[in-house]
Parts: C-alpha cells; sequence; structure tokens
C-alpha cells in the first residue's frame, strides 16, 4: 500500500511539473506573440501542439482535459454573449441571417462539385463540403475579443454569423446522416424533433431570464465571488443542457449569457469574468 501511495504522489508530482513547464511555455509564446502583433491565440495553439501527443507528448488526451477545455470554451461564449444586447441582436439577426446562409450555401455547393470531381462518393463529398463550409466560433471569438471588437457592429454580424452556422450544421448533419443511412422516411419527423427541442431551449432560457435569473443573482450579488460563481455554475449548466439535447454546447453557453445580459448584473459579472 505504502509503495502504491508513493507512485501515485510520484506520478502527482510529475504531473505538476510538466503542468509548470506548459504555462511557462504558454507564457512565453504569449509574450513573444505580442512583441511580433500576433494574435496570442496562434502561440497558444502552437505550444499546445508542441507539449502534445504529436510533439513532446507531455499532455495526452483524457477525460480532465476535455473537461476543462469544453469549461473554458463555455465560459468564454458565455462571456460573449454577456457582451450582446438583445436589441442589438435584433438589428443585427437579419444581416447575419442573410450572410451566414448564403456563405453557407454557396461554400457547401462549390465543395461539394469539387469532392465529386475529386472521384468521392456523394454521401462522403458532402460531408467533405459541410467541413468546408464552418468557422471555427471559439478561434474567431477568441480573435475578436482580443481585439476589443465584440461590441463594434462587424463584430455583432461575426457573432450572430458564427451562431448561424452553428445551427445550420446541426440540421444539415441530420439530412447527411440520413442519407447515408437510407431513412429518409424519418428525416422530417427528426428534424421536427431537433426544432422543438431548440424551442424548448430557447424557452426554458427565456423563463429564466424573467423569472428565475433575477432572484438568484440578486441574492448572489452580496458577494462578488458568489455573484462570479452562480454565473459560470449557469452557463455551463445551460451549455451542459444544450450538449445532452444534440446541439452544441456554445450554443448553450451563448444562450445563457444572453439570458444574463437583460438582467442589471450584467456588467459586474462581466467585469469579473474579464
Amino acid at each position: 500500500m505504502n509503495g502504491t501511495n508513493l507512485a501515485a504522489t510520484a506520478a502527482d508530482g510529475r504531473d505538476f511539473y510538466a503542468m509548470a513547464g506548459i504555462l511557462a511555455l504558454a507564457g512565453a509564446g504569449g509574450l513573444l506573440a505580442s512583441r511580433l502583433r500576433q494574435p496570442v491565440l496562434v502561440a497558444y495553439i502552437v505550444v499546445g501542439i508542441a507539449v502534445g501527443p504529436f510533439g513532446t507528448g507531455w499532455v495526452n488526451p483524457g477525460e480532465q482535459l476535455e473537461v476543462l477545455a469544453r469549461l473554458g470554451i463555455a465560459v468564454l461564449l458565455f462571456l460573449v454573449g454577456l457582451k450582446l444586447d438583445v436589441h442589438l441582436i435584433r438589428q443585427t439577426g437579419p444581416v447575419a441571417l442573410a450572410t451566414g446562409l448564403g456563405q453557407i450555401v454557396f461554400t457547401s455547393v462549390v465543395g461539394f462539385v469539387i469532392a465529386l470531381l475529386l472521384g468521392l462518393e456523394p454521401v462522403t463529398a458532402g460531408y467533405v463540403a459541410v467541413a468546408l463550409t464552418f468557422s471555427s466560433t471559439i478561434i474567431i471569438v477568441k480573435l475578436l475579443s482580443d481585439k476589443r471588437e465584440l461590441e463594434e457592429l462587424h463584430g455583432r454580424i461575426a457573432i450572430g454569423f458564427l451562431i448561424v452556422q452553428d445551427i445550420v450544421v446541426i440540421a444539415m448533419m441530420i439530412g447527411i446522416t440520413a442519407v447515408g443511412s437510407r431513412r429518409t422516411q424519418g428525416l422530417a419527423a427528426e428534424v421536427a424533433w431537433t426544432v422543438g427541442k431548440g424551442v424548448l431551449l430557447l424557452v426554458g432560457a427565456a423563463v429564466a431570464a424573467r423569472v428565475v435569473l433575477p432572484r438568484v443573482l440578486s441574492a448572489a450579488s452580496r458577494s462578488s465571488e458568489v455573484l462570479m460563481l452562480a454565473g459560470v455554475a449557469w452557463a455551463v449548466a445551460l451549455a451542459a443542457g444544450s450538449d445532452a439535447m444534440g446541439f452544441s454546447s456554445e450554443i448553450g453557453a451563448f444562450i445563457a449569457g444572453i439570458a444574463v445580459a437583460s438582467t442589471p448584473f450584467r456588467e459586474a459579472m462581466s467585469a469579473r469574468l474579464v
């Protein structure tokens, strides 16, 4: 038993030293990127590749790493939602919808045709077209945040653009899966079920924003730390609920931020999280 405890302690010590080294490399990479006037996110990605399985192998994929990554993504998208006013979303919504759908249709059609010309099967070409269509929400949001352009007009349109992409990709993947498995007869029911779950998610968030959140956040506002913790808990909870419904966790966290943005505690929570 003592030998087992010593081995576990040594392993924990190695993990601690590895984490210290990774943080030091990330800090040095971020400093170098800022000196070169480049996005620090690029430096973080390079450091991540260097210490990951394809580099030195300091970090290997695991459950704990996955949880940390998803938690960070949820908090980032929650913060983005906090900065967006519902009235501004109504103003930029039609523009984001038109440009988002237009880009998706154009890119997917061109990608599908190119994939067919390369000799791929129609279903495979469909997956390739979908992969070429969509952008990385996290990277773009982080770049806009670093440049402090989230609240600018082009920043709001870009965020709306990305949310439209995230929603459309769900519908497209349902269609491709149904065609690939020859389940076209149940496609309409599956799409209707997905739309119903989306409406349920939005209605639940709206009810919470009007009835539950003001009371909970009012009680939590007596301590700034508790207020921040309550906001993060709400963001992660809605992100988990969105993921359980078959949507991306990013959408849930983003909706959670918008729900809190309509409360008087928006600025206090945003300042603490930033």
